[in-house]
């Protein structure tokens, strides 16, 4: 067996067998011993299966659908009887602990980082696919939350974030900003921890954010933007208020004569042109 068929079986393209097994579980032992031990129980493979036992893998699981234990199961992330911050096609407990367990974003980066082919065997199919297309698992963002300093501000990334964002016309409305369905925290950077001190002073920063109405200028406080102050009287707390526009009285001027003039009006004088005209 060599490196591209460990890859190919660590990925559910091959079929594993009781040496892949044997291996992994004797890579897991050197960071988690005793999830080592119940993958090893599980499979039913012992470390003299290594490089001598070639035969298909005889592990099938068991429950509502290869190992789930319900329909919420399928889709809450973590593998088969728990739930997760990912997707994972397979048993994660190498590196998540005992059943039921959240598997959070923080175990899947150490198990990428330290248990390359544990957390391979966790990935493939419908999972590795939904992972890849920026989705998340239902309730996730809660877990993630509730671990407080030690959660991971996760969110959707790609695809999975053009439909959780509501596309282009979402974005518009939200003037930019992320929705609480492609973020844990919307105001908190991907990848920052959950810790409450820090959320709280993010979003005291970021603020209000503008309605639609407002940025489009609708709301009423745009219909007179720079009314005049005036001091009211009547009200008890002395305070400005806008003063009502006033109708200005337009007078007109009217020309007076001087000494040695007549003074005509000029409708008159134009119409007595006109008279003058048709006399010619």
């Amino acid at each position: 067996m060599g490196f591209f068929d460990d890859l190919a079986m660590g990925f559910g393209a091959k079929e594993k067998t009781k040496d892949f097994e044997a291996r992994t579980a004797r890579t897991m032992a050197k960071t988690n011993p005793q999830g080592a031990e119940q993958y090893r129980a599980s499979r039913g493979v012992t470390n003299a299966d290594i490089n001598t036992n070639f035969s298909p893998s005889t592990y099938q699981g068991g429950g509502f659908f290869g190992g789930y234990t319900s329909g919420a199961d399928l889709i809450d992330g973590g593998g088969p009887g728990r739930s997760g911050a990912r997707f994972s096609s397979a048993d994660t407990g190498a590196f998540a602990g005992d059943p039921g367990t959240y598997v959070s974003e923080q175990m899947y980066l150490d198990a990428e980082k330290n248990q390359p082919e544990a957390f391979a065997q966790t990935q493939g199919g419908i999972a590795s696919l939904s992972n890849l297309a920026g989705f998340r698992p239902y309730g996730s963002y809660d877990q993630e939350r509730g671990l407080g300093a030690k959660g991971i501000n996760i969110g959707t990334s790609g695809i999975g974030d053009y439909f959780a964002g509501q596309g282009a016309i979402g974005n518009f409305i939200r003037g930019g900003v992320p929705s609480s369905k492609q973020r844990v925290e919307p105001n908190v950077p991907i990848g920052n921890s959950l810790d409450p001190a820090a959320v709280q002073f993010l979003n005291e920063q970021a603020g209000e954010v503008p309605s639609l109405m407002e940025r489009l200028r609708l709301t009423p406080e745009f219909a007179n933007p720079n009314p005049t102050m005036i001091f009211n009287s009547d009200d008890s707390d002395n305070s400005l208020t806008p003063a009502p526009p006033q109708i200005e009285e337009i007078i007109a001027e009217q020309t007076q004569p001087t000494r040695g003039q007549t003074f005509i009006a000029p409708l008159r004088r134009n119409l007595e042109g006109i008279v003058s005209l048709g006399r010619r």
